[in-house]
């Protein structure tokens, strides 16, 4: 234990001011190690973090290759999900067909969205082609983006074929 290289960091910023949050951030963008996280400062987050796992209300650990976004995504869609298998049985089939195409909307921009920082993704792997670690980096979060792409897609197959019944 001599140099440890993990830092368990609950709500660093619910008390700092701006500058020493800066110098915060700043000390550990060079920590060498790996640092954990809990925290409700989106920004503070995406500066510090280059990995991000949710704990969603299934108490379950997920991986969220798309960050923040995904988190808040995901969360929406469990609210809604509860929501809507609550009210269901009270919609009518015009209001029901609305909400899909609501849902399918905004399935397809989340597979935009997916698809673009996989291309992102792809470019970096070419750039990156003599650094074994980054493309080892790089390569788990195109498998992480596959996956949540064909989830995505699955979903979205799903939601059309609703639209056309």
């Amino acid at each position: 234990m001599a140099s440890p290289n993990v830092l368990l960091l609950d709500e660093p910023t619910n008390d700092f001011d701006v500058e020493t949050l800066t110098a915060l951030e700043d000390l550990l963008d060079t920590y060498a190690g790996v640092i954990i996280v809990i925290s409700h400062d989106r920004y503070f987050l995406e500066r510090v973090c280059d990995r991000f796992v949710g704990l969603l209300g299934n108490e379950t650990l997920q991986d969220l290759a798309l960050g923040i976004e995904q988190y808040l995504d995901l969360r929406a869609e469990m609210i809604s999900r509860s929501v809507v298998t609550e009210d269901r049985k009270e919609i009518s089939g015009a209001a029901q067909l609305r909400l899909v195409k609501k849902e399918l909307a905004k399935v397809e921009k989340q597979l935009e969205r997916v698809i673009a920082q996989e291309q992102e993704l792809i470019k970096e792997q070419e750039s990156a082609s003599f650094d074994h670690q980054r493309l080892l980096e790089v390569g788990a979060k195109l498998t992480d983006i596959g996956k949540v792409r064909s989830e995505l897609e699955d979903k979205w197959l799903e939601l059309s074929g609703q639209v056309k019944e």
